[in-house]
């Protein structure tokens, strides 16, 4: 659906150019500008190219970008599920020893995303098991609260892995998004970092333009990058913390988790404050 939003923004634009159904073949640089080849022959000239295209982007590749990036030892079971009973526009999500299963509301009041990540032994056995076997897991794992779950599409299965792109510009090119960081999916947090990604990248073209500075070069957008930069790497090491605190049936940090749980959830400040970061609003 936000795809689909987006889209019909882009559509609406006068000044934005809309291609479908080609690829990148090349990508060149010049003192002014860059230059890209497309796969139906046609050449793009532009002052800054932003490469937002994923985890495996190729415009971080192309443009020789280094990156780190660890294994969370864990699987994302990803697939679209009908529930008996509707969500009522609310996500939710369920911490379980193996990880986490998160029911994320879609636009008809039964029908649900879910994304279940788990260690990689209990994803295997999850994408292996039948579908009625799977159903029946799904149904138990969130507790009947929306009754009877039944997959309405194919399972797919994702392993997870941290990445942060230790540069993410040059002159010409810059990265945002999922082409610049990746983080685990507990907390729902990579596609508000790729917002806050562009948001602060189109205030910063927008500032340099108005003074009438050279917006792709590399030396203008610093600010920019270590702005982000800071922002992920606190949001790194927290998901890596969360991470580390919900894994497993440790009965101590069951207890330090569940209280921590319910004293935000009762702390009327510090959960706005919460949800204001996760937003990004603060």
């Amino acid at each position: 659906m936000v795809k689909l939003a987006l889209l019909d923004q882009v559509k609406r634009s006068s000044n934005v150019q809309l291609l479908s159904s080609v690829t990148i073949n090349k990508l060149d640089f010049s003192e002014r500008d860059s230059f890209i080849a497309l796969s139906n022959n046609e050449i793009i000239n532009a002052r800054l190219v932003v490469g937002a295209d994923g985890a495996n982007s190729f415009i971080r590749r192309i443009s020789s970008l280094p990156i780190t990036f660890w294994d969370y030892d864990h699987h994302s079971i990803v697939a679209t599920v009908k529930t008996q009973l509707p969500h009522d526009k609310v996500a939710r999500q369920v911490f379980t020893p193996n990880g986490p299963l998160a029911f994320l509301p879609l636009y008809e009041p039964n029908l649900c995303s879910i994304v279940w990540s788990s260690n990689i032994a209990q994803s295997e056995r999850l994408m292996a098991a039948s579908r009625a076997e799977f159903e029946h897991w799904l149904t138990a794992e969130i507790d009947n609260v929306l009754g009877v779950c039944e997959l309405d599409s194919e399972r797919m299965s994702f392993p997870l892995k941290m990445r942060y792109c230790r540069q993410w510009l040059k002159d010409r090119v810059v990265l945002i998004g999922d082409a610049a960081h990746t983080i685990h999916p507990l907390a729902g947090q990579g596609a508000n970092l790729g917002f806050a990604d562009a948001a602060a990248l189109a205030a910063r073209i927008l500032a340099l333009h108005s003074a009438d500075k050279d917006f792709g070069l590399a030396k203008h957008l610093r600010p920019f990058e270590r702005e982000r930069k800071t922002e992920v790497m606190k949001m790194i090491a927290s998901m890596e913390g969360f991470k580390r605190l919900f894994d497993g049936a440790n009965p101590v940090k069951k207890l330090i988790r569940d209280a921590g749980l319910a004293l935000t959830n009762h702390s009327g400040p510090l959960k706005q404050q919460l949800i204001r970061h996760a937003m990004g609003l603060s």
